[in-house]
């Protein structure tokens, strides 16, 4: 009896205790929400801005006291703010977890971090990491954590935005440009640079490093610190992926959910047919992009030559950054002579990681997804390849091949006079999938005789797949011109692969793609040749390169003019954005119109 009392008496406690919390979010809705909000806002700008002061700048150490001071008063805010939220939310507390994960999860980490702060930094200073530095760690940790939240919670207020009016083209082509604009600002930071470097400079290494071309004009291991290298790193990371990709994805993760307008944009820029598996096919390219780059990583820590010694920390480093670099076709490198530094040189293992990675980003998102699903159920009778997947496949294929036996037999008395047999078959597979818009070089390109020049320029130009991290026209462009002369030759009206017809418009598109990008490379010739006074071979491989988004060079990148410079970066961003895209975002579109004017055949060829 007692008992049941007991309980009784606790439910009614219970149901109490709930009018009253109802009451007191009421009070705190109607009278303080707006001073709350006010405040969150407040505190995400001067969290931005010291974490911009931490990271970009000098500062002396007087500041230090009253940095720290406002980073722990930022953190105190947050979870004073959160732990509010999540108390005297008018949601059931599953519904508020599921909404509101990302928050949640910073607080625990914040308090794990309080909790285990003594042993965190007792294992910082093992590693020789000073206090100033650990408290430096943990100030900047929080930062990011703070921000991270900031940003969370400023996209929800945002999700009333009307994006059914936005052009995916504008939306990708003005993506890039706002990465760019963002990292010419950082990399102007103090902090980022040894020495002055001249702004042309800088932002020839941003617009070079956000299209994952791997051209550069400064030396990023000496002209850089590691606050601009790892800048350089998200460049190329967020280049990569694309950042319509990213923020659609932690659309997703930070609210839960995607709107259906963001949806129709992911499905157009995918190129997928459904929304569905335009949304699938997001989540894994992410999640595939960070399980490639980290396996990646550890296989090049462990192949790591070892006539190049160097700390743990380096070698991790190294590991991430060329790991990051290859999957993103960016070929940017930290060693000293790129991947033909001595001891690099002659490590295949090192070097087979970095082609595996290099062929997997090239391949494109949507035929990474297509083989991890025919890997995770290899007996599905259902399973059926898409057409894009098999045109990739075969193209990718034959392109290697002809690479690989075209550099191994016309560059015997060149490049690869002095080595053995089997290092000359090897070195020949590696320049074959690196001008597949990877950029990273194992020999002195600048002895390759002009036969192999040729060819490489045709190699550049097709570059690699469609919606992948590399640039060039793209093998299913090639592929599908290809198949449409043979048809024209045949009098094949329809175009038609493995029992499905290839729509008019795809035909079309491929058409428009390979004549605007010989007009680009054409033009931008042209336009060297004017600034310039270098050999035409050398002119040509440059611009080829740029527009491949490659990186490679005949060591002219170094010595171009700020013209030649300012030529190079908009072939760069043209090769990586689209010329079709480019001109589609510029374009105003033409009404659709409901009658058509009588045929008539014009004489051509």
């Amino acid at each position: 009896m007692k008992l049941k009392r007991f309980f009784v008496f606790l439910s009614r406690y219970f149901l109490y205790l709930q009018v009253q919390r109802y009451e007191i979010r009421k009070f705190y809705v109607e009278h303080f929400r707006w001073l709350g909000r006010t405040f969150y806002i407040f505190f995400g700008f001067l969290s931005v801005t010291i974490l911009l002061l931490d990271f970009g700048f000098y500062y002396p150490e007087s500041w230090k006291e009253y940095v720290t001071l406002s980073i722990q008063t930022l953190v105190s805010f947050f979870i004073l703010y959160e732990s509010i939220h999540l108390i005297f939310t008018n949601k059931r507390w599953k519904e508020y977890v599921s909404i509101h994960k990302i928050e949640l999860i910073i607080l625990l980490m914040l308090g794990l971090e309080f909790i285990y702060e003594k042993n965190i930094v007792s294992i910082l200073k093992s590693y020789h990491i000073s206090g100033d530095d650990t408290t430096l760690i943990f100030l900047s940790a929080n930062q990011v954590l703070f921000l991270f939240s900031n940003l969370a919670h400023f996209y929800r207020l945002s999700r009333n935005h009307d994006s059914k009016k936005l052009n995916p083209s504008i939306v990708f082509v003005s993506s890039f440009a706002f990465i760019i604009l963002l990292g010419v600002c950082f990399l102007h930071f103090p902090k980022s640079t040894n020495g002055t470097i001249p702004s042309i400079d800088i932002v020839f290494t941003t617009i070079s490093a956000t299209c994952v071309t791997g051209l550069s004009t400064v030396d990023i291991s000496s002209s850089f610190t590691l606050t601009g290298q790892l800048i350089v790193l998200l460049l190329i990371q967020v280049g990569g992926l694309g950042l319509m990709t990213l923020t659609s994805f932690f659309s997703i993760f930070l609210a839960g959910k995607v709107s259906v307008s963001d949806t129709m944009m992911i499905k157009d820029l995918l190129s997928e047919e459904t929304m569905g598996k335009a949304k699938e096919i997001l989540k894994q390219i992410t999640l595939q992009t960070l399980v490639i780059e980290s396996i990646g990583a550890i296989l090049l820590f462990y192949s790591f030559p070892e006539n190049f010694p160097i700390a743990l920390s380096e070698k991790i480093y190294y590991s991430i950054f060329h790991s990051i670099s290859a999957f993103c076709n960016a070929g940017f490198s930290l060693l000293p002579n790129g991947l033909a530094t001595e001891g690099f040189q002659r490590s295949e293992g090192f070097l087979s990681v970095i082609m595996f990675l290099i062929v997997l980003g090239g391949l494109g998102f949507p035929v990474l997804f297509q083989i991890r699903t025919r890997f995770a159920n290899p007996f599905d009778f259902k399973f059926r390849w898409s057409v894009t997947s098999k045109l990739v496949f075969w193209t990718t294929g034959c392109l290697l091949l002809f690479g690989w036996v075209s550099y191994y037999f016309l560059e015997q008395n060149s490049s690869l006079k002095g080595l053995t047999t089997s290092e000359q078959i090897f070195h020949s597979l590696f320049y074959s999938v690196t001008t597949r818009t990877a950029g990273f070089n194992t020999l002195d390109l600048s002895q390759m005789g002009f036969p192999i020049t040729f060819i490489s320029f045709f190699l550049m130009w097709v570059g690699a797949s469609p919606v992948s991290t590399g640039g060039g026209i793209k093998t299913t462009t090639f592929a599908i011109s290809l198949l449409n002369i043979t048809n024209e030759i045949r009098g094949k009206e329809r175009m038609e692969i493995n029992h499905r017809t290839i729509a008019n418009s795809s035909i079309a598109r491929a058409s428009a793609t390979i004549v605007l990008s010989l007009f680009v490379i054409f033009v931008a010739i042209f336009c060297l040749l004017l600034t310039e006074n270098a050999n035409f071979i050398d002119l040509c491989y440059e611009v080829v390169s740029a527009f491949g988004t490659v990186g490679l060079t005949r060591s002219l990148t170094p010595h171009l003019s700020d013209s030649g410079k300012i030529i190079i970066c908009t072939v760069m961003f043209v090769g990586r954005v689209g010329i079709l895209t480019l001109l589609v975002a510029v374009s105003k579109k033409v009404d659709r119109i409901s009658y058509e004017y009588p045929k008539e055949y014009v004489v051509v060829g």
